[in-house]
Order: structure tokens, then sequence, then C-alpha cells
């Protein structure tokens, strides 16, 4: 029942788990580390410049163009190990960490070397240490951020403890030197540690609000896309249980349906959840407190599931490790629809943000819940209708076919010689329920494919024979009417996967109108084969389309203004199912028209892959 798979919205490492926002941050200011650093070696050599230079300050000048020299250099080859690593282990995280602990041990070593070279613990230079610390702070895991500020007051004492024993010189920069004057190294040593670890704390906080915030907003855009693109209750759900559980930072999250009828709430969506777990839970609504309370509107908080009467069964709680739990309530237009609540591990405390955050989250769910239940109802209605269609014309066929028969056989004299009235009479009669019979056939075909009671078995099927044959058999129809039916097919062949029937009902609806809608003229039915797809055209030189009837051509019943002045019977299918039928294998349907010059239908269906079934005889499918 868990759903246990990776988040969307991160590159996955190399590790195959996905990035947080604070390591896909970190992947991304790598070669901004390196670009900075090409500025800063270029500062210090320029800065020496003036130094020594315009100001005339007592420096070792060559010493630090040496440590210039040393940036560039070992940023160059920074460069170089960036470009390697992004051709061998572009998505390992690990690496990348490995990287910028090497980045910033060398600028340590650097600025340490800078800080001897300018005046100790007199030397502006030491300022840059906070710049490295804050730059740890934001990119690196928050624990290293407090060892490097432990690092930095470190590495200025032992510049100061290296001068005041002799082992380095003192640089005396302005006035008198005072690396010996415990007092006022004491002094900067404190308001400098002090310092670093101020900023260390402010940036840390900083960046642990924006990262949860950035979590936050990317989970919520995760929810909004899942509950938008999809209508799949079951993959919304899991997907949302999950993004809670990962902003968050929890144990695991479950959403828990109200099924009003029953008197009952069930899991329906968990994750980090074990199955023992969901197993021992109670099902009957009456003895669930803790989704009564939830339910009642308000966010509730368990701190800790050892001391809240209201838990049930607290031993199973305590083997799966849950310590707090958050539960806020899954409101619908109708009422509550369940809980959406999140588990704490050991230590875990829920805040009010957090709660905030999880009802957000929970109206996304309610949302997602509701449309899942309108759709199905909607399904389901569709379903009674066409199962109502069905029956209702299946019911009507036999009298339809019986009154057909007998009619024919008046209009045909069997019975005994009519007068001329009375045959002109039967005649009208029959054409009529002959229409009818028409219109009961369409209904079928279209119930059938709308409601999918027809269960067609999908196979290779050759095109190039069904359109030949279906060309062949209307043949007839054209020559009583005077005009050319002309068939290209090409001799290579061309295979859909499709149930062969349901292909022929949608060459026959496309040539059959062609006929039957031309007075004058051809029909040519054209076959191609492109790279991945076949196309049928099917043009006339009939009576056209009204360019005002053309949006509305596909709809059921509907027939344009001109055909039904030139033929009364049609019933307004034919070119609904067609475009059903196109649509159910994943094909497209265009259509070109101009009244009083012709029509032109192209169909573009995708062909069979090489690995599918062998073709099957097309001489069935006019059967």
């Amino acid at each position: 029942m868990a759903d246990t798979g990776a988040p969307e919205g991160k590159a996955p490492d190399a590790e195959g788990r996905r990035r947080t926002l604070a390591e896909q941050e970190l992947v991304n200011s790598l070669g901004w580390l390196v670009a900075m650093r090409w500025i800063v070696g270029v500062g210090v050599l320029l800065a020496t410049v003036v130094a020594s230079r315009v100001l005339r300050l007592p420096i070792p000048e060559f010493a630090l163009y040496g440590v210039g020299l040393f940036i560039l250099a070992y940023n160059a080859g920074l460069r170089w190990w960036l470009g390697q690593l992004g051709r061998t282990l572009p998505d390992s995280t690990h690496a990348c960490a490995v990287f910028a602990r090497a980045q910033i041990g060398l600028d340590w070593l650097a600025i340490t070397v800078l800080t001897a070279l300018s005046g100790g613990i007199e030397s502006p230079v030491i300022i840059f240490f906070l710049f490295h610390i804050s730059i740890a702070a934001l990119l690196l895991p928050h624990a290293h951020a407090f060892l490097y500020v432990a690092l930095a007051p470190a590495l200025v004492s032992l510049v100061v403890s290296l001068e005041y024993w002799g082992v380095i010189p003192h640089v005396a920069l302005f006035g008198p030197p005072r690396y010996d004057q415990l007092t006022y190294v004491g002094t900067v040593l404190s308001f400098f540690t002090a310092a670093c670890y101020m900023l260390a704390y402010f940036c840390v906080a900083i960046s642990v609000r924006l990262r949860r915030r950035e979590e936050e907003v990317g989970g919520l855009y995760e929810i909004v896309r899942d509950t938008t693109a999809t209508l799949d209750l079951q993959t919304v759900l899991s997907r949302l249980v999950e993004s809670a559980t990962r902003v968050l930072d929890c144990k695991g999250a479950a959403i828990r349906l109200l099924d009003r009828e029953r008197g009952q709430v069930a899991f329906v969506a968990t994750y980090g959840l074990s199955e023992k777990y969901l197993e021992k839970v109670p099902q009957d609504f009456r003895r669930a407190r803790l989704d009564q309370a939830t339910m009642a509107g308000e966010p509730l908080f368990v701190n800790d599931t050892a001391e809240d009467p209201r838990i049930w069964n607290l031993d199973r709680v305590r083997e799966e490790g849950i310590q707090s739990m958050l539960s806020v309530p899954l409101a619908g237009k109708q009422g509550p629809l369940g809980v959406l609540r999140a588990y704490g591990g050991e230590g875990h405390k829920f805040s009010e943000e957090d709660a905030a955050f999880l009802e957000t989250v929970a109206a996304h769910g309610a949302v997602a819940i509701e449309n899942a239940q309108a759709y199905r109802m909607l399904e389901e209605l569709d379903r009674e209708k066409s199962r109502f269609i069905r029956i209702a014309t299946h019911e009507l066929r036999s009298p339809i076919g019986v009154t057909e028969s007998l009619l024919t056989a008046l209009a045909g004299g069997y019975v005994g010689e009519l007068a001329p009235q009375h045959i002109d009479v039967v005649n009208r009669a029959l054409k009529r329920v002959q229409a009818l019979k028409s219109l009961v056939n369409d209904l079928l075909d279209l119930a059938s494919a709308k409601a999918q009671m027809k269960h067609s078995e999908r196979r290779r099927v050759s095109l190039n024979g069904l359109v030949a044959e279906v060309c062949d058999r209307l043949q007839a129809r054209a020559q009583e009417k005077g005009i050319a039916l002309v068939c290209d097919v090409p001799a290579a062949p061309v295979d859909v996967m499709a149930d062969p029937t349901d292909l022929d009902r949608l060459v026959v609806n496309l040539v059959g109108n062609g006929v039957k809608y031309t007075e004058a003229g051809a029909v040519h039915v054209t076959l191609s084969r492109e790279t991945d797809q076949t196309r049928l055209v099917v043009a006339d030189t009939g009576i056209g389309i009204p360019t005002e009837c053309l949006p509305n051509l596909f709809q059921e019943f509907y027939r344009a203004k001109n055909a039904k002045a030139l033929e009364e019977a049609g019933t307004g299918l034919g070119l609904a199912i067609v475009k059903d039928l196109v649509e159910r294998y994943a094909g497209r349907i265009d259509v070109e028209s101009r009244e009083g010059v012709g029509t032109t239908f192209t169909v573009t269906l995708p062909l069979a892959a090489e690995g599918d079934l062998q073709t099957q005889d097309t001489a069935a499918v006019a059967g």
C-alpha cells in the first residue's frame, strides 16, 4: 500500500536517490565559486600592487604575489576537476560535496597565509573568513557550517601564536605592533569568534527557513501538477503523502477516508509506514477517536503518543517508532472526507508551520478526491446511458427487421398484386423503416464504442487489403450514380494494430459518405505509408460542407444543411463513430471542404511495431 518511489521534480544522483534542494543548490553553485575565485586571485595581485607601490605599506610584496598566483593556479586545477566531474560523475552528490570541501579548504589555507603576510591579528584579511563561513552555512550541511566556525578562530589563533613565539615574522601595517599584547589579542579573538558564531547561526537559520519554504513550494507544485495531470486517484494520493513526508521531514504520512455508509475509516494512501502497522489500525469510525477529533475541523497535534489517551493500540504505535502525530481534516463540499496524518519518529515535533503546510496539502487532496468521485459518477452515468441505448436499440432491431421483411414482400407483390397508390405508400413506409434500421445500427455501434462493451481484439491488420476490399464493395453503388471510385494503395505492406471490424467500419463510413454526397465526378481513396504512421485520404468532388458547419461536423446526430437538402435519410452518427474509432487507436482525423467543390478527410494512424502479431487474413473483415 505504501508508495516508496522517489519523488519527482529533482534530478537523481549517481546513487539513484533524489537530491534535496540543499544538495541541488550545492551542485549548481560549484561553477559559480570557481568563477568568483578568478576575481579573488586577480584582486589579491592588484591589491598587493596598490598596497606596496601606491600606499607604500611595509608588506612582503613578492610573497603576496605568490599567494595570488597560488590562488589562480589551484583554481585552474579546480576548474579542470569540475570539468572531469561533469563528464564522469555528473549526478554524484557525494563527489560534488567532496569538491566543495576541497574548494573551501584551499581557500581557507590561502586566507590563513594572507592573514599571516598582512599583519596577523591586525590584518583586515581576517574578515574574509566571515564570507566563507556564510558560504559554508548556506551551501554545506548545517552541522558542517559550525565546524568551520570553530576552525576559523583556531586558524587565526594559530597565526597569532606562531608570531608570538617568533616562528613566523609579524608584519606591522599600521603603527606599533600589538600581536604580543595579550589583552588586545584576546579581545579581538573573542569578538571575532562571537562574530563567526553569530553569522553562522543567522545564516543557518535563514537557510533552514528558505530551504523549508523551497521544499514546501516544490512539494505543492508537484501536488498541483499531479492533481491536474491525472484522474487516477490512487496515483495522486500516493504522491501527495510522499510529498508531505519529504517536506515535513517526518517518518511517514497517510490518508484515511471515511465511508459513511459502513461507518468505517480506511487507509487509501500511505508512505513510510509498514504493512504490519496498517493491518492493526481500527477500521470502525466509532473507535477512531483521533479521526473523529480531526474531522471536527482543526489540526490535531499529538506531541507524545504515550501520553495521549486517544491513541488506539499504543504498543503497536511504539513498535512502529511513532512518537508524534499531526492530523488535518480533508474537507469536502458536503462535509469531511477523511484525514491526512503525518507521523513523527523519536524526538520529532510538529510545528504550527507544519500544520499550515499540511492543511494546504489536504485542500488539494480533497479537490483531487472530489474530482475523482465526480469523474466516476460521470463515467457511471455515461455507461448507464450507453447501456440504455444498447438495450433499447437491440430490442428495436427485431421488430424493425420483421417490418422491413413484410414491407419488402408487399412491395414485391409476393402476397398479391397491389394498386399503384398502395405500392407508393408501401415503398415510402419501407424507406422510412430502412432509415430507422440504419439509425438503430449506428446507435448500437456508437453505444458499443463509448461504453467499450465490445472488447475488441487488437491484431496486426493489413490496411492495404482492407481499403481495397471496401472500395470493391462500394464500387457498384458508385457506378449506379455514374461517378468514379478510384482506390490507390501501395504495394508495400501498411499494417496497423486494431480490430479489423473497427477499421472496416471507419473506412466504410468515410468512403460511403464520399459516394453518397457526390453527384458527379469522382471519389479518390489514397493510402500511404510515412515514417511511423499511415495516412488515409478520402477526397470527393461532392456537395462539400459549409464553413459554418465544419466545427460541429463530428457531433452526434449532426448533419450539414446541404446534406439534409440532398438526402433526407441519414442519422448524423457516421462521422461521430469515425472520430471515436480514430481516437481509440491514437490517431487523428482532419477535414478540408469547400461547399460545391468537394471534401477531403485525412486519417492518420500509428503503424504496427515490428514485434507485433503477424498480419491477419483480411478476407474475413467484410464478413
